[in-house]
């Protein structure tokens, strides 16, 4: 007959093997894991802001492949990998053309651009507003100049988007060009530089720049590298937005 204490004893064993089969069916979080309800209130809104970033960043394509060298007679050297175009100094104008398809309306375009020489626009980009076209011109006249050329008839030195800012060699930039019906809103780092309606405007581009058509960019008499340049068209939604504030740092 068993005693008292050996009946003890085999409870406490057949209850530790039981715990010990639930544990183990448990699963176990990998390194860094947490609880959803562990989780900190701010990591929550980090997160809310990563998929705003990637939401903000769908539907973007690449512009590789289908660059050409724009005929300015003078331009200087220009190299195009698949890592961004190089353009040298050219007297006066050096500049490349997109010859891809592309959108007239109701669309963004982004590139990153810096000047590593000399002093002039490190870079203007020529680009389609409907049926019409601009160019956003960035530290022209000798450096300090950033607008549209042209807008009834006057280029990006005397115009309502005329804007005085000093650019710095060796700098990227990030820059961002979005046409839509209402307007056109041009970004530098996230600051918006040229906000200008579209009804009852004449857009167009200095007769120099008729070689970027329909889509082109160029520098003027300084060197200036190009990169991860892309372009996405905006749906109905995107497009009819409410009109963007003056600066959204």
């Amino acid at each position: 007959m068993k005693s008292s204490r050996d009946r003890q004893l085999k409870f406490a064993t057949v209850l530790f093997v039981a715990l010990s089969v639930v544990y183990a069916s448990a699963p176990v979080p990998f390194a860094g894991q947490v609880a959803a309800d562990d989780t900190p209130a701010a990591e929550g809104k980090d997160a809310t802001k990563d998929v705003d970033k990637t939401a903000d960043d769908a539907g973007w394509t690449p512009l590789k492949g289908k660059w050409d060298f724009s005929r300015y007679g003078g331009e200087g050297p220009v190299e195009i990998t698949d890592e961004g175009i190089e353009m040298g100094f050219g007297d006066p104008l050096t500049g490349v053309r997109w010859t891809g398809e592309y959108p007239k309306d109701n669309y963004e375009i982004r590139l990153d651009a810096r000047r590593t020489d000399a002093h002039d626009f490190f870079v203007a980009v020529t680009f389609p507003v409907g049926e019409q076209h601009c160019s956003l011109v960035l530290g022209g006249w000798g450096g300090g100049v950033t607008g549209i050329s042209n807008i009834d008839g006057n280029d990006a030195s005397s115009n309502d988007t005329t804007l005085y800012r000093m650019y710095e060699n060796d700098q990227w930039y990030k820059i961002h060009i979005r046409v839509v019906p209402k307007e056109i809103v041009c970004k530098v780092d996230g600051e918006i530089v040229v906000q200008v309606e579209r009804e009852g405007v004449e857009f167009d581009i200095r007769d120099e720049m008729d070689p970027a058509l329909p889509l082109g960019l160029a520098n003027y008499q300084c060197v200036s590298e190009i990169r991860n340049i892309a372009i996405r068209t905006l749906d109905k939604s995107q497009a009819d937005a409410a009109p963007q504030p003056k600066s959204d740092k």
